[in-house]
């Protein structure tokens, strides 16, 4: 686990910038990745989230069911969940945590864990398990106070690990570009397979055959994203400083990781984290206007 010193506030805040307080107990707490899915697993079956897995699965059956044809359950199944801040604190303390300080992690038990509850939901309509890799569980921490201890600011040599936020103003941003979540292919020689790939629009070769393999372009699914510029909120403070170059922190935003309008010059605060294996620097899961 990567050792950040890192503070809860406390539930009742009454301004945007909390005081962060002391240590809680929970900080102490380490679970295994078993246990970290069935504190996620619980989560979702006492929150709101339960319903929204059960409607997708619902449409997924309908879907079927509807057309009895065998492509189908090669279908994705797209999850977007909204983890609340407030939710976590009075509900689940002991996954606050995982969620700030190994936020990847945390991803990993949200997709193993809804997956669980995805399969019951299938088994329940009398329908084979589908694989893990047509689950796209999109997750997103809403809500997280303000804290200077999660800024993620090289400027002042913050690189935090976990789970950041950014915070500054947009002065550049790049048209939207295109993300594949999931292609779907089959061998056309007949030899019955099926493939998932994610990320990737090249045909794979059958692994009976070799032949390459045909895409049901249908099954397709895609989203948007834009990278961003975020430059530090004292470049626009007065009195400016002089003689100094300021460094903009770009940010990958996908579509399902904010609702408002992107406005050059606005001031937003972006929750995510570091990902320095990419052409970026930080990976957003959430995004909200100041």
């Amino acid at each position: 686990m990567f050792n950040v010193n890192t503070n809860f506030p406390e539930p009742e805040v009454n301004e945007n910038h909390s005081n962060v307080g002391g240590e809680d107990d929970i900080l102490g707490q380490r679970f295994s990745q078993f246990q970290e899915q069935k504190l996620v697993e619980k989560f979702c079956r006492d929150s709101h989230l339960l319903k929204i897995i059960e409607g997708t699965v619902a449409a997924f059956v309908e879907d079927y069911r509807r057309t009895r044809t065998p492509e189908k359950l090669l279908t994705p199944l797209l999850l977007r969940l909204d983890f609340v801040y407030t939710d976590l604190l009075t509900q689940a303390p002991s996954l606050l945590p995982l969620v700030v300080e190994e936020p990847l992690q945390f991803g990993q038990a949200v997709k193993y864990s809804v997956y669980g509850l995805v399969r019951n939901q299938l088994k329940v309509a009398g329908l084979k398990p589908i694989d893990i890799g047509q689950l796209h569980a999109q997750w997103r921490v809403v809500g997280l106070p303000f804290s200077a201890s999660l800024l993620y600011d090289p400027a002042a040599h913050s690189l935090r690990l976990g789970l950041s936020l950014v915070q500054g103003i947009l002065s550049a941003y790049t048209p939207a570009e295109t993300l594949v979540l999931q292609s779907t292919w089959y061998c056309g020689s007949g030899c019955m397979r099926n493939a998932l790939q994610t990320s990737a629009t090249d045909a794979p070769l059958c692994p009976n055959c070799s032949r390459p393999m045909c895409e049901y372009q249908k099954l397709r699914v895609t989203e948007t994203y834009r990278l961003l510029a975020i430059l530090p909120s004292c470049t626009v403070q007065t009195p400016r400083s002089a003689n100094r170059l300021h460094r903009p922190t770009i940010v990958r935003l996908r579509a399902y990781a904010y609702t408002c309008d992107l406005k050059l010059g606005a001031k937003y605060l972006i929750t995510g984290h570091f990902d320095g294996s990419s052409n970026y620097d930080f990976e957003a899961c959430h995004l909200k206007s100041e």
